[in-house]
């Protein structure tokens, strides 16, 4: 046997393997000797027809099964003698084989590339915290009020109004073939300003032919595409709503469970500055990432890939009734980031000796004890599985890197154009 690896990229090699002519043969006639203990052919007991009629009977069946049993015994013997590790299943290319002449066949497969470190430190990385406003309190607020408001019939349509209507497709000849149900605020909904206008004014029980978007604006309904938006449909008002919104005052706060108006706004302020805090530390490590990534990029097998985002997806194909191919291709952006970041962060922790002591581990279930309002043993008891799980020290030790590379580095303001590109 003669082998020879070929390196296509960091994460895939093609290795050929020549087995020569008289081994090819010896192996090959171990196949046919097996058909012809088995088949029957007409004219001759089982097992005592001839070889030559056995391979001119079933010639293609015969090297089919040849390669099926020996190929990857050949691969298995050719990764054994070779010093390379790989990840999946070789996959055999193109390959065709004579008596009488070598057997030679390539296989694909994958590795893990070595994953180098590169720079972690004296980063300058884009991320701007989002700051806490008092209007966010305000914003807050109007939420709940729209949540808990409630509606009362009206007699005709007006601007703000609760509007629900059947969207009707009409054919050439004015009948009827589809109709959709939609629930609208006029004035504020996602068809042009010449519908809504329309709208003030009608009562329930009125109809009316339409159209609901302008030759310049694009769908934004999900059931009418824009090939079809320009048609006119026939419209007829089934309800109309107005939104009584409640006051904000202590009656109102008590409805939400709170002591006062007073009582209620401390108590958002202090939940909206948490989950800042706690979107900005998510973010900001994302940020950190994304530099990590951008300054040590490697490239990753797309088996793993593949397998990562399918994890990923399944549940809400599930959930979805989806097809698995599709949503998995979704995910494949997202889990090669997370996997490129999981390694980098390895790699980084073994740079740097980042290891949880146990001190560490116990001041950080002190502080999260504390954070829950609740007794340490408690606390322990409770969480007593995550606490041991190696995702905890995990995300402990992930949070040491984190901590060592903003020590070190520079945050800057985001470039416009990526401000632009999320939104």
């Amino acid at each position: 046997m003669k082998t020879s690896i070929k390196e296509i990229s960091q994460c895939v090699r093609e290795l050929t393997i020549t087995i020569d002519s008289n081994t090819a043969l010896a192996d090959y006639k171990k196949v046919v000797n097996q058909f012809k203990n088995y088949v029957a052919i007409p004219g001759f007991r089982k097992g005592k027809a001839p070889v030559s009629i056995i391979e001119n009977s079933f010639g293609p069946q015969i090297k089919e099964e040849f390669y099926n049993q020996k190929l990857g015994d050949y691969y298995k013997e050719a990764i054994d003698t070779e010093d390379t590790h790989p990840i999946n299943q070789g996959e055999p290319l193109k390959f065709d084989w004579e008596k009488g002449n070598d057997l030679i066949v390539t296989f694909k497969y994958e590795i893990m590339p070595e994953i180098k470190v590169k720079k972690y430190k004296n980063l300058e990385i884009p991320f701007e915290p989002v700051k806490f406003k008092t209007e966010m309190i305000d914003a807050t607020l109007d939420e709940y009020r729209s949540k808990m408001a409630t509606e009362t019939s009206i007699e005709e349509g007006e601007k703000g109004a609760i509007m629900e209507i059947t969207v009707s497709f009409l054919d050439e000849n004015d009948e009827v073939t589809k109709e959709l149900k939609r629930k609208i605020e006029i004035d504020n909904n996602q068809y042009s300003k010449s519908f809504n206008t329309k709208l003030l004014g009608l009562k329930p029980e009125a109809e009316f032919k339409s159209k609901l978007f302008t030759k310049s604006q694009n769908s934004s309904d999900q059931d009418i595409n824009d090939k079809i938006k320009d048609r006119e449909f026939l419209i007829k008002v089934d309800s109309i709503k107005r939104k009584n919104i409640p006051e904000l005052n202590d009656d109102f706060a008590k409805d939400l469970e709170y002591d006062s108006v007073k009582d209620l706004k401390e108590k958002v302020a202090e939940e909206l500055k948490n989950k800042i805090k706690e979107d900005n530390k998510n973010n900001m490590k994302g940020a950190i990432l994304s530099k990590l990534i951008e300054e040590n990029d490697f490239e990753l097998p797309q088996s793993i890939v593949k397998q990562v985002a399918e994890n990923m997806a399944k549940p809400y194909a599930e959930s979805y009734k989806m097809e698995l191919d599709k949503m998995t291709q979704m995910y494949l952006g997202i889990a090669e980031y997370n996997l490129k970041g999981h390694y980098l962060v390895e790699e980084i922790k073994k740079i740097a000796n980042i290891k949880l002591t146990e001190k560490e581990k116990e001041e950080l279930i002190v502080k999260a004890a504390e954070n829950m309002k609740m007794e340490l043993e408690k606390y322990k008891k409770m969480h007593e599985k995550q606490i041991k799980s190696d995702d905890f020290t995990y995300a402990a030790e992930e949070e040491k890197v984190m901590d060592l590379i903003k020590e070190s580095s520079t945050f800057v303001k985001v470039p416009k154009e990526k401000n632009q590109s999320k939104k």
